[in-house]
């Protein structure tokens, strides 16, 4: 049987056979707590990176869902003026109209989430509507100069909203990594 060597007591040793070194115990457990202190950092900067995906994912959403409510708003309301009757005690009255289709709710969402030159653009839209309104009470009927200026002007400002909030979501996709304007999946970027 091998001598122990008396200069290393025997708890540092760990119960380690004999014909074993002393380095060897060390490294080992330097080799065990550097491979832990790398889990535990690597799954950290990998939760870190899941949250920030998901929060992209959602400010995305929120920012998609908010365009989509207002545009939606917009076309009732456009649509439903095109329809009204002509009625002279309904001109200049068409903020009252527009708001019972939700517009300026959803305008309102809209400034929460949107950047500045979304929301000018979306006022505009606005405001040609409710010249359309105006246009269309005033007993212009379609055929009409008023009512088709009225009309283009409406569809002109929402189309450059729409292209603004198009540039908008690809900017926020750019941003965040995504490689594709417009994603497979909603959870792809």
């Amino acid at each position: 049987m091998q001598q122990r060597d008396a200069s290393v007591p025997r708890v540092w040793r760990a119960d380690l056979p004999d014909n074993l070194g002393v380095g060897m115990e060390w490294t080992a457990v330097v080799a065990t707590a550097v491979g832990t202190v790398l889990g535990v950092v690597s799954t950290l900067v990998a939760d870190r990176i899941r949250w920030r995906r998901e929060r992209s994912e959602r400010d995305r959403a929120e920012l998609r869902t908010s365009f989509m409510e207002y545009l939606g708003a917009l076309a009732q309301a456009r649509d439903a003026f095109s329809r009204a009757e002509p009625s002279q005690e309904r001109v200049g009255r068409g903020h009252i109209a527009i708001s019972e289709y939700g517009v300026y709710a959803a305008q309102h969402q809209l400034e929460l989430v949107a950047p500045q030159p979304i929301l000018e653009l979306a006022r505009q839209a606005t405001l040609t509507v409710l010249d359309f309104h105006d246009a269309v009470v005033a007993g212009h009927d379609a055929d009409s100069d008023e009512y088709m200026n009225a009309w283009r002007a409406a569809r002109e400002a929402r189309g450059r909203l729409v292209e603004a909030m198009q540039t908008a979501l690809r900017l926020h996709d750019a941003r965040h990594g995504c490689a594709s304007p417009r994603p497979a999946s909603p959870r792809a970027c």
